[in-house]
This record gives C-alpha cells, sequence and structure tokens, in this order.
C-alpha cells in the first residue's frame, strides 16, 4: 500500500529561515557600523587637506602670473579669471575677497558654499588669515593658515592642522 500525499506548496519562509537572516544581517550590520560612524571626521580631513592643496596652488598660479605682469612689488594686483588678485612681493594678500580665498576659488559669499569660515586676515606683507572647516569638533585644529611673505624672494606659509576635524 502507497500512501498518497498531496503536492504541498510553500507559500512562506518558515521561522527558522527568518531567523537566520535576521541574525546575518544583525552580524553585517554590527561589522559595518563603525566604519560609517566617522565619516564626517574623515571628510573634513580630506576637505581641510584639498583647500590647502588649491591654497597651495593659487599661490603660485599668482606668483607665476606676477612674475609675468612684473608686479612683484610690496604690493599690487594681478588679474586671474577676470577677478583682481591683490598681492604682496607676487603672492596672494591674507585677505579673504580679492586674496588668496577668492585666488583659490572658494566661495566667499554670503551663500558660503564651502561651509568655511575665515578670520578676517591682513593685506600687509607678513599677514596670516585661517581657513576653518565648518562644523569641526575643535574648528582651531580643523583649518588652514597661510601668511604671505614679508619680505622680497621669500615664499608664503601655508600649514593645516587636521587634528580636530
Amino acid at each position: 500500500m502507497t500512501k498518497a500525499t498531496a503536492p504541498r506548496n510553500q507559500l512562506g519562509f518558515t521561522l527558522v529561515e527568518l531567523i537566520i537572516v535576521i541574525l546575518i544581517i544583525g552580524i553585517l550590520s554590527a561589522l559595518a557600523l563603525p566604519r560609517f560612524y566617522n565619516m564626517g571626521s574623515d571628510a573634513r580631513t580630506a576637505k581641510a587637506e584639498s583647500i590647502m592643496g588649491a591654497v597651495r596652488s593659487a599661490s603660485q598660479i599668482v606668483r607665476a602670473t606676477s612674475l609675468v605682469k612684473n608686479s612683484t612689488g610690496a604690493s599690487g594686483s594681478v588679474t586671474m579669471d577676470g577677478l583682481a588678485i591683490n598681492t604682496n612681493y607676487g603672492y596672494p594678500q591674507a585677505v579673504g575677497p580679492n586674496g588668496i580665498v577668492d585666488a583659490a576659488g572658494l566661495d566667499s559669499s554670503a551663500s558660503n558654499n564651502d561651509q568655511i569660515v575665515f578670520s578676517a586676515g591682513s593685506a600687509t606683507a607678513g599677514g596670516s588669515i585661517t581657513i576653518q572647516i565648518a562644523g569641526a569638533a575643535t574648528p582651531a585644529s580643523c583649518q588652514i593658515s597661510y601668511t604671505s611673505p614679508a619680505a622680497a624672494n621669500t615664499t608664503p606659509t601655508i600649514a593645516v592642522v587636521t587634528t580636530g576635524c
């Protein structure tokens, strides 16, 4: 005698299968969550380093333009992309508008699309400006500083601090 069984159509998951899937998702999230936890700090650090690169490049481009225009005195001005950049000894002045901030292409307008905060700076030779990354845990420890040359035949000082980003 053979027993006839009706075909079984399974229309869902068993409780064991659901528990196993939930456990796997839990383990994966426990491993992946710490990687995403500190992404903001890493992003601010990368932003500070990229702004430092932009400041360094902009100062060299302004210097090259000043040399071509023979405008390497204690104060001067060169035009880049239709914008006048004020200079000290051929390098950008340590100011926001019409200085290193504009030369580097950073947004110094009221909209502040680059999410930076910069000090007033100084138009005099040897003056300095700090550019801080908005949202940093310690703004003074997440900044770029630029000091224009104080004398002829010297270069600006550009430094970045990322310990508090």
